[in-house]
Formats: C-alpha cells, sequence, structure tokens
C-alpha cells in the first residue's frame, strides 16, 4: 500500500470532501508516545474552497475598481530546458531517499501590545495600542535517517530577525543540554514572515530602534523565549515519532494576490529577462505567482504541518491601524490552524497541526492589489472593504492555494544537508559576474561592494506606506547632480547651502573621509550606516538548506523578484547536477539589512533601489557568495570560512516603564461598559472593563489570551469558543494618562480601560455568548503583580446562521 493511498481518508475530508468514501482507515499504528491530530473541520474546509471571492472570474467582473486588470494564467516557474540546466540523478547513500523524520512546534511571541510602535512602517507617530491577532513562531525539525543529519525552519509572525533575536536564540539552544546536541548555527534557520504590524525595538543595531523611541528589552526576551519554545516543542515532536514517511512538495500559481510596487526599477530589466516568465495573455509576469510547499503528513495519516512559501508583502494592515497583527500571512496560518483543529497546548509528543506561510521574494510585491487605482491610504487598496477585510482576503487566498497544494502526491527525494557561514559584506569583490550584459553606463571594470548607506528614495517609503521624500532621486540626473554638487561646495565653505539638497543629498559623499561609499553609483546618500557608526551590520549570515531535490538559500535581504529569479538561477547551475530542481529564495532570515535589487532596479533608485545598501553591486557579490556556499554542498566539505558574527549593543533604550496602575476605587476586571442583550451577526458587539497595562503580562510571562468568546454549554457551564488570536476578535487598550500619539508609556499609568469586541461571523452558531478580558496589574514596582478576569453579562444569538462567513467587499 503506497503513502498517498494511506493518507487518502484525510485528502478527501481536509481538501474537496464530497466526492470522496472516507469509510476506509489507515493500515499504519500511532507511534510510540504519540497520537494523531484532531480531525479537520469539514465545514470550513468547503467554505474555503468555495469562497467566490477566490474564483478570479467573478473577482475580477464583481470587486475590482475601473482600470484594475485580473492576472492571467501563465508561466511561473524557471524553464530550466532553456537555461540549459540539466537536473542530474542522484547518487550516494541517500539517492531515491524518500524517508524523513519530523516534527511540529509552535508557541506565542506576542510581545507588547500597547504603547509601542509597529516594527517595519518605522512612523514614530503609530502606537499600538491592542490585538487585532497573536503573533507565534511556528518550528519544523526535519531528519534525514539515510545520512543522520536535520534541520530546523522557524517562521515567525515578526516584521524581521534581527541578529539580536539569532544570538539569543543560539545561546538558548547551547545551554540546553538536549538542544545542544542536534542543533547549532549550522541547521537552524530562522525567517521573518515581515508584518509591519508586530512590537518593535528588539534590535541590538540603533538604526532598527531609531524610530521606535529605543530598545526596548521586554519585546526582545518574548520573542526569543517563544521561538525557543516552539524550537523546544518541534524536536520533542521528532523524537517521540520513530517512523518515518515521506515529504511531499506541492507547487502551484496564485494569482491576484500580489501586484509589482515598483514597475519603473523592474521595467529596466531587460525585455528579454522580462519575457522569461509570459502570462496568458503574452505579457512578461511581473511579480512572482509561485506557491511553493511542504507538506508532512505521518505514514499512518497524522498530518503535522506544511510550510508555504509565496512572496507577497504582510503590509494590508496600515500604520495608521494600532493593532498587533500578524496581517496576510498570519492570518492565513491561523485559518489554516483552524481548519485542522489546532491544539495550541498540546502536549509534545502529540502531533497538532502548525502552518507556516513563510516569506520568500517579496522585495518588490505588494499585497494592495489596487493600489494603483486606488493609492495609499485608500481602505480599499488592498481589495476588500479596509485593511482588516483585505488582509483576510489576502491570507485566504494564500490558505486557499495551500489547502490545494495540500493534495500534492510529488515527494521529496534525496538527503537533508546545510551550510552556514558569514560574510562581511562590505568588503566583496566580484570575481565572477553571473548576470546579463549591462550598457556601459551601468557597468564597471571593478565590481564590489562598499560601506553601507541608504540612499533619498528610502526616506520615500514604498507605495504601501510613502514617507515624505520622493522615489527616483538620482545622482544620475545632471540638474539633480549639480544641485548637490553646489550645496555640498557651499557647505564645506561654511556657507548656509543654498537649497534643500545639501542637508537632504550628498551626490559627492565618496570625497568624505574614514568612509568607503564609492560602489553606491547613482545613489544619493542619506544616511551612512556603516563605520565608524555601524548602526546597522556588515557581517551578514548566508544558509543553505537541502531537503532532497529542493533548496532553500536564507539571505538577511528583501528579495525582488527579478533578482530572486537571478539567485535561483545562480544556485541551478552548480545545485542540479545533485539531483536537486527546486531552489526557494528565503528572504529575511536570521538577520535583516533592508533589500536586495537588480544592477538595473538600482539604477532607477527606487524605494527599493535606495535601500539596496552596499551599493550596485551587491546582488553580483550575494550570487557569489551563495554559489560558494552551494559549490562546498556539492563537494561534501565544510562551508568557506568566513568571519565570525559582530554583535551590538544598544545604547538607545526606550523610557523604562514604571509599574503604576490603578482601579480607581473598584477592581480590576470590573464591566465598566457591558454588552447588549443579544447581538447580530455580521455586526459588532463589545464591553469594557477596568484594566492593568499590558506590559506586565509579557513581564510576569503569563501565557493568557487578553479577550475570549465564552459560549455556554448545555449543562450550564461555559467553554472558549474564540480567543485573541482570531482576527473577528479585538483587544484595545487605552490610559487616561496617555498622551495622544506618544508611544512612550506615561510616568504613572494609572486607571485604564480594555474593550474587548468581537466582530460576530456570519457563520456563528445561535446560543448564549459573553465577552471574559484576561490581565494582570501591577501598582508600583514593588507591589505584587495581580491576575485578574472580568466577565461580561451573557448576550444571545439567535437565528440560523449561514454555512461561511464572507469578507467585506470593495465597493466602487
Amino acid at each position: 500500500m503506497n503513502f498517498i493511498h494511506r493518507q487518502l481518508p484525510f485528502i478527501c475530508v481536509a481538501l474537496f470532501l464530497a466526492a470522496c468514501d472516507g469509510s476506509s482507515s489507515s493500515s499504519g499504528g500511532t507511534p510510540s508516545g504519540a497520537s494523531a491530530t484532531p480531525a479537520p473541520d469539514p465545514a470550513l474546509a468547503a467554505c474555503l474552497r468555495d469562497n467566490p471571492a477566490l474564483v478570479p472570474a467573478s473577482f475580477a467582473a464583481q470587486t475590482a475598481p475601473e482600470g484594475y486588470v485580473a492576472d492571467s494564467s501563465g508561466d511561473y516557474e524557471l524553464n530550466l530546458n532553456a537555461l540549459n540546466i540539466s537536473v542530474a540523478d542522484q547518487s550516494g547513500d541517500c539517492a531515491g531517499n524518500t524517508a524523513f523524520r519530523f516534527g511540529s512546534g509552535i508557541a506565542d511571541i506576542t510581545g507588547v501590545v500597547a504603547n509601542t510602535g509597529g516594527m517595519g512602517w518605522e512612523d514614530p507617530a503609530q502606537v499600538l495600542s491592542g490585538v487585532h491577532t497573536r503573533q507565534y513562531a511556528r518550528a519544523f525539525a526535519i531528519a534525514s535517517p539515510c545520512n543522520g543529519k536535520r534541520i530546523l525552519f522557524v517562521s515567525t509572525d515578526t516584521g524581521m530577525i534581527f541578529g539580536s533575536v539569532r544570538q539569543g536564540v543560539l545561546a538558548a539552544i547551547a545551554a540546553d543540554a538536549q538542544l545542544a546536541t542536534r542543533y547549532g548555527p549550522d541547521n537552524l534557520m530562522l525567517s521573518a514572515t515581515h508584518t509591519h504590524s508586530g512590537p518593535a525595538g528588539y534590535s541590538h543595531h540603533e538604526a532598527f530602534n531609531l524610530f521606535h523611541f529605543g530598545f526596548d528589552e521586554d519585546n526582545l526576551n518574548v520573542i526569543v523565549r517563544g521561538i525557543v519554545e516552539s524550537i523546544r516543542k518541534a524536536d520533542a515532536n521528532l523524537q517521540a515519532n520513530t517512523a518515518t514517511a515521506p515529504i511531499t512538495l506541492g507547487i502551484g500559481e496564485l494569482l491576484n494576490t500580489n501586484i509589482n510596487r515598483s514597475l519603473p526599477a523592474f521595467e529596466r530589466n531587460s525585455e528579454a529577462e522580462r519575457r522569461e516568465f509570459l502570462d496568458g495573455r503574452g505579457d512578461p509576469v511581473d511579480v512572482d505567482k509561485r506557491s511553493v510547499q511542504l507538506n508532512l503528513v505521518r505514514a499512518n495519516g497524522s498530518p503535522v504541518g506544511l510550510i508555504n512559501w509565496f512572496g507577497v508583502h504582510p503590509t494590508v494592515v496600515g500604520s495608521y491601524e494600532s493593532f498587533v497583527s500578524g496581517d496576510n500571512k498570519g492570518y492565513a496560518s491561523l485559518l489554516f490552524e483552524r481548519l485542522m483543529n489546532t491544539d495550541y497546548d498540546a502536549a509534545d509528543s502529540v502531533d497538532t497541526f502548525v502552518a507556516a506561510f513563510a516569506q520568500t521574494d517579496e522585495g518588490d510585491a505588494s499585497p494592495n492589489i489596487f493600489i494603483r487605482q486606488l493609492p495609499h491610504p485608500d481602505p480599499a487598496r488592498g481589495g476588500a472593504a479596509n485593511d482588516f477585510a483585505s488582509a483576510a482576503l489576502s491570507g485566504t487566498k494564500q490558505a486557499a492555494k495551500a489547502l490545494e497544494l495540500f493534495s500534492s502526491s510529488q515527494q521529496l527525494s534525496g538527503p537533508v544537508d546545510y551550510r552556514f557561514f558569514h560574510v562581511k559584506m562590505d568588503e566583496v569583490t566580484v570575481e565572477s559576474y553571473d548576470g546579463p550584459a549591462l550598457p556601459p553606463e551601468w557597468d564597471a571594470p571593478v565590481k564590489r561592494t562598499c560601506d553601507p548607506a541608504l540612499g533619498v528614495s528610502f526616506g520615500a517609503g514604498a507605495e504601501d506606506g510613502p514617507g515624505p521624500t520622493v522615489e527616483g532621486a538620482s545622482c544620475a540626473d545632471p540638474d539633480f547632480a549639480q544641485a548637490a554638487a553646489d550645496d555640498f561646495a557651499a557647505g564645506s565653505a561654511g556657507k548656509i547651502p543654498p537649497n534643500l539638497a545639501a542637508t537632504t543629498v550628498l551626490c559627492n559623499v565618496g570625497l568624505l573621509p574614514a568612509m568607503d561609499l564609492s560602489c553606491h553609483a547613482e545613489k544619493p546618500i542619506l544616511f551612512a550606516i556603516g563605520e565608524p557608526m555601524n548602526a546597522e551590520p556588515s557581517i551578514l549570515p548566508f544558509q543553505l538548506f537541502r531537503l532532497g531535490n529542493m533548496a532553500i538559500l536564507g539571505v538577511p535581504f528583501e528579495v525582488t523578484t527579478m533578482a530572486s529569479r537571478r539567485l535561483q538561477k545562480t544556485l541551478l547551475k552548480t545545485l542540479a547536477p545533485v539531483g536537486v530542481d527546486t531552489v526557494v529564495i528565503a528572504g529575511l532570515v536570521n538577520d535583516y539589512v533592508h533589500y536586495l535589487t537588480t544592477r538595473e532596479e538600482y539604477s532607477a533608485q527606487q524605494y527599493e533601489g535606495a535601500s539596496t545598501i552596499f551599493g550596485a553591486w551587491q546582488l553580483a557579490a550575494v550570487q557569489q557568495e551563495s554559489a560558494r556556499l552551494a559549490q562546498s554542498m556539492v563537494a561534501a566539505v565544510a562551508a568557506p570560512t568566513g568571519p565570525a558574527y559582530v554583535d551590538a549593543t544598544p545604547v538607545v533604550r526606550r523610557t523604562p516603564y514604571s509599574p503604576s496602575d490603578s482601579s480607581s476605587g473598584g477592581s480590576y476586571g470590573d464591566v465598566l461598559e457591558d454588552v447588549t442583550a443579544s447581538a447580530v451577526r455580521g455586526e459588532s458587539i463589545s464591553a469594557v472593563f477596568q484594566a492593568g497595562h499590558p506590559r506586565n503580562v509579557v513581564r510576569a510571562q503569563t501565557a493568557l489570551s487578553f479577550a475570549t468568546v465564552e459560549r455556554r454549554q448545555p449543562d450550564g457551564s461555559w467553554q472558549v469558543y474564540r480567543n485573541d488570536n482570531a482576527p473577528e476578535l479585538f483587544f484595545r487598550w487605552r490610559s487616561d494618562s496617555q498622551m495622544e500619539g506618544n508611544p512612550n508609556d506615561a510616568p504613572v499609568t494609572g486607571p485604564s480601560q480594555a474593550e474587548v469586541r468581537w466582530e460576530v461571523p456570519l457563520d456563528t452558531p445561535a446560543g448564549e455568548y459573553r465577552l471574559r478580558h484576561n490581565g494582570v496589574a501591577q501598582e508600583s514596582p514593588s507591589a505584587a503583580t495581580i491576575l485578574y478576569e472580568g466577565v461580561s453579562s451573557g448576550f444571545t444569538i439567535d437565528g440560523a446562521a449561514q454555512n461561511c462567513d464572507t469578507i467585506a467587499p470593495y465597493q466602487p
């Protein structure tokens, strides 16, 4: 009996439901110490499968603004034959291997949800004050018995993985007697989804904390603790399940979910290269439409998890919103985990489904598919009525594709392997350029990197959240360059610069001593961030995983569509001869240093090019160093020697928080505003409670939900129906003492309130419900913490529920 046959009952239920007879049972037993995951929810699977918002024809005709052109199916994978790349048969002890061991783990990493900014928007005026969805770390341990190697991949609902996070996680692993024998720097890959709505200030490098009023140790600690806990769970889950099973690989095309936000840059790539990917209309595909997925299901049919890679920014939820949110990728994970009845508190040895929607080449890929017709800050730019509906729409599309790909029967074949090293990115000379021919004005006889710097157009931001300057500021513009030169000359002579260029643009900054900025070509320098400031790291991690015939390159950049295609080609030239036919470029891995564009895109000095910090030849340098890593894997030798990572010590720190809650003469948890007697599906119901500061929860390391919905059971007891990882349940905190628009905590918190608001879905069953708020209060630094709860009155929902909830559409 083959593997897919043993899975058949599960696949029938979880995927397409109606046509399958699920009466047969798996012949495989549950491994010792483990048990199968709860059954998936067939009704939710049917809703996901049949959602009309996901049908391209319906989507384009019914919900799009005038001028929007829906995607057309076309090329979404590299044509290896056209590139003269041949995938060879595998050899060695693991040739043809399809037997893997694996485990998954999930842990909460939600940080301080009030009086902090969103990591990614870099907007000092943004003040987070509650929760839309919680943040999680999702870990996957995968081992290959044929060669005794294993890897650990972790996807986190964070804006970035900074070196501070990785170093903290590695230190915790090294201190754990069990984990230290199995994991370390070489085989641990940490990846960020890049949500822009997670708590900020957790880097050791000053530049990333600059717009968040300094370093926030509480946020760093909770992220590190949660990642380590997810790793511990994944490892324990693998250790408890000794039986092997295949891992399947699904690849498909996902349309109407991302759009190229930087066309002026993309179109500078040669026409020949752009036309390597064509849609059904014969037009170039200007953003990656490929959805790549690993499916982890045990031989007995117990589903363990999935890792899905699709390139799109989680920037639907804008900087003007004040809720912590996983955005579209967090929504996709939570939706799929709800479908699979994930138990977030399951014992380590018990399989519970973990769905990671990880990041890949999102550098120029926006989720705001209507942004050309409905520019920021139009609330419908993401495709639905508002930011949260648009995040739901984008996340639902990703989850629906994942559901389809979960039926894939293509098994990974080959070994598990890994390589890792650091590169001093400001000192790379490109010995062998692996890119298309360039016009003379963009070429250079010596191609190298130099000290990192951000250009003027960095201040413009991207179309998803524009900043105060404009894109396209370039020293290649002779008028612009002359203005900059005049300003520089005046400033050097001690005179007042004749115009604004003197303070914002330095096209002649290469003349300054103590810095090498000569590689930046067209880029007018806004911020020099290398030595001697060391505001951002220059020694950076490169990592390569092999899982059978698939490879994952982890780099610390946001990689544009064309840069990713070139990196894939570079790696396949080296790895195809040993049997690798699929490459995923995983950006935002192990550290973070802005963007990675092609030389041609760099010349346009859009936001992404201005944020390519090591100059015009950064991609060529990354291709070269990545090829070196791949070559060491093919040769079965150690990775190239690189410099040791140099951590930083944050100097600027947030204003210290001093616990100073007050119950205002009452008790914490008191109901200040109660619910109405009944609620209506499709509308909201809320209650307000006397509260303590949410930072107390993080410091107390207490596992609790700020908000829950409870449903009365037939025996009169109350059972949790939804908690604050549900996107329809919002938690908001406010304090009378807090200054509007200031993310720093007031010297005295005083009385504060917590609002729990439930946007009641259309598929909510009839019954009696109530709202609950949980929290921690502390009235002085020396006082004991007070765990409290508040419960609203009951309210009823009457009448028949719809079979499926819907997403509020865009209305012209």
